[in-house]
Parts: structure tokens; sequence; C-alpha cells
């Protein structure tokens, strides 16, 4: 039998995060899931994958707890993808789509140029159905075709002619490159698992996805 990797996880009630971030408490939510990080930290892990592209709001004061944990982020392997693209678009959760945003803000460190739905009103609507349908597992076609006009625009007329990243771990669930094809996808967890199994199968290093900014002399 081949060898598997060792694994430790952690999950957290995602009601209570989501209870949270709804709530705008910033400094509750990264508390609490830089607690669910302790957790694992204890057990002896060698990296953290943060599964989620929101709750990737906590880096910063993982980081500040546990310095010796390397983190492989979403948005350097993403970026990784979508760099040299031009620029791409982005659909999210609400914060994640906010200028200065933890998630644009990283991909930024490696020169990738995000556009977002400019209508308040539609980055809501892709909030509310992540919320409220994708993470009860309800897909429907009228929020598929919502999501696939957004995608257009995005790559079309909105500018981000590089393609759209699908920046939220849902929204790969709902929206396939078939419904689009002509969008390049930039599909976030997809590019992110392939991204840490290569990193735990010692195929590449960590450090290769980091921004310029951040990669050891």
């Amino acid at each position: 039998m081949a060898k598997n990797s060792d694994m430790v996880i952690v999950s957290v009630d995602c009601d209570e995060y989501v209870r949270l971030l709804t709530a705008k408490d910033s400094e509750g939510v990264q508390d609490y899931l830089a607690n669910g990080v302790a957790k694992l930290h204890r057990a002896g892990v060698d990296f953290l994958v943060i599964a989620s592209n929101t709750a990737h709001i906590c880096v910063g004061l993982v980081r500040e707890r546990f310095p010796d944990l390397p983190v492989l982020h979403i948005a350097d392997c993403t970026a990784a993808a979508a760099r040299g693209a031009g620029p791409v678009g982005l659909l999210g959760t609400e914060p994640t789509m906010r200028d200065g945003s933890w998630l644009k803000e990283r991909l930024a460190l490696h020169g990738v140029e995000v556009v977002v739905p400019p209508a308040e009103e539609d980055r809501q609507r892709c909030y509310k159905i992540i919320c409220d349908e994708l993470s009860f597992d309800k897909f429907t076609d009228e929020s598929r075709r919502f999501f696939a006009e957004m995608a257009r625009k995005l790559h079309g007329e909105w500018g981000g002619s590089g393609g759209v990243i699908l920046g939220c771990t849902e929204i790969e669930l709902l929206l396939r490159p078939g419904d689009v094809p002509d969008v390049p996808l930039f599909r976030s967890a997809e590019l992110h698992i392939d991204a840490a199994a290569r990193v735990q199968a010692g195929q590449v290093s960590l450090e290769s996805f980091m921004p310029p900014s951040e990669k050891p002399a």
C-alpha cells in the first residue's frame, strides 16, 4: 500500500464563525479561528492549511501567536496560477471583496490586480447565496446563472481580462468551467489543495508560493 501523509484536522463551528463574521466582529472571529489553530500547533503540525478564503482573516493573528508555524496561504496558491494573466475578477464573500481585504492585499503582493462587481447589490447577493444556499448544500439554476453572469461581466466589461478567481470554496461547487467556457476560472480551493499535496509530498517548498517580499533571502 502506498504511504499517505499524516494529517491533523480541526473543524470549527461554522455557525459561530459566521455569526461573528456577519456581526463584523473582526477581533472576535480572528480570536475564534486562532484558538482552533492553537490545537493544531500543540499537535506539532509542520505547516498550516486554512481551508477557506474568508477564514484567512486570522492569518495575521496566527503569525503573531505562532511565529514558528508556516502558513500555506490560499491567495499565494491562487496567485501562482493567475500571475501574468492580467487583471482578474474576484467572486467571494462580501468581506473578501471589500476594498483593502486581506485576500486582495495578499494577491497584490504578487502583482495580481483584482476587480470585483462594482455594485454593492451584486456583492451582497453573492454573499447571501453563499451563506443561505451554498453553505446548506442548496444549488439552484437561478444562482448558477447569477454567478455565471457575474463571471462574464467581470471578464468582459468590468475589466478582469485575465479571468476570474472563485474566491470562496463553496462557489466552486456551483459554478463549473463548463458553465462559462469563455472565462478562465481560477478555482482557489482546487489550487490550494493541489499546492498542499505537493508541499506535503516534498515536491515543492511552501516558500516557493510566498510573495517576493516574504521569501527567505
